[in-house]
C-alpha cells in the first residue's frame, strides 16, 4: 500500500472525489497559522488535534500499514502528513525517503497517535519533544496510573507498532 520510492507525489488540496485531504491540510494550517515560527516536532501538532482527529488519523495509519482495502486514497493523506512534518522539523523543503523508511514513519506516526491518546488520559508525560524523526529519542515517563493499566497500554502500544 505504500507507495514506491520512485513514485512521485502531487500535492494537491483534495483527491480526484473531491475528499479533501484532512489530516495533511490540518498541519498545514497548524503550519501556517504558528506564532513562533522556531523549530517544530510532530507532537506540537498532534497536541492541537481533538480526541475524534487523533483517533481517526491512529486507525487511518493502522490501516495503512495492515494494507486495509478501505484505506484507499487516504493514504495520500498520510504521505502528505509525513512529508510535511519532516520538513517542518527538518526546516527542509525536499524530502526524500524509499518505501521501507515511508512504512517505518507511518508506523512512528500511529505510534505517536497512540502516545498522545494515552498522555491525555493522564497514563504518562513526555520527557522531551515528540518528533517524527525515526531515530528521535521520543521519551516518555509513566504515571502511577499507568501501572494499574499496564495490560491496556500494552494492548494499545503493540497494535500501534504493528
Amino acid at each position: 500500500m505504500i507507495p514506491d520510492a520512485t513514485d512521485k507525489i502531487e500535492i494537491r488540496a483534495s483527491l480526484d472525489d473531491g475528499t479533501g485531504l484532512r489530516f495533511s491540510s490540518n498541519l498545514m494550517s497548524f503550519l501556517t497559522n504558528r506564532e513562533d515560527g522556531g523549530g517544530f516536532h510532530l507532537g506540537d501538532w498532534l497536541q492541537s488535534l481533538d480526541d475524534e482527529t487523533l483517533g481517526h488519523l491512529q486507525q487511518l495509519a493502522e490501516m495503512a500499514l495492515y494494507g486495509s482495502p478501505s484505506v484507499g486514497a487516504a493514504l495520500e493523506d498520510l504521505v502528505l502528513v509525513v512529508l510535511h512534518a519532516l520538513a517542518a522539523e527538518r526546516q527542509t523543503e525536499q524530502i526524500t525517503f524509499g518505501e521501507e523508511q515511508l512504512g517505518r514513519h507511518v508506523e512512528l506516526l500511529s505510534m505517536l497517535a497512540t502516545l498522545e491518546r494515552l498522555r491525555r488520559r493522564g497514563l504518562l508525560a513526555y520527557a522531551d519533544v515528540m518528533s517524527m524523526e525515526l531515530d528521535a529519542a521520543n521519551s516518555i515517563v509513566l504515571s502511577p496510573e499507568a501501572f494499574a493499566q499496564e495490560e491496556d497500554i500494552r494492548r494499545q502500544m503493540m497494535r500501534g507498532l504493528h
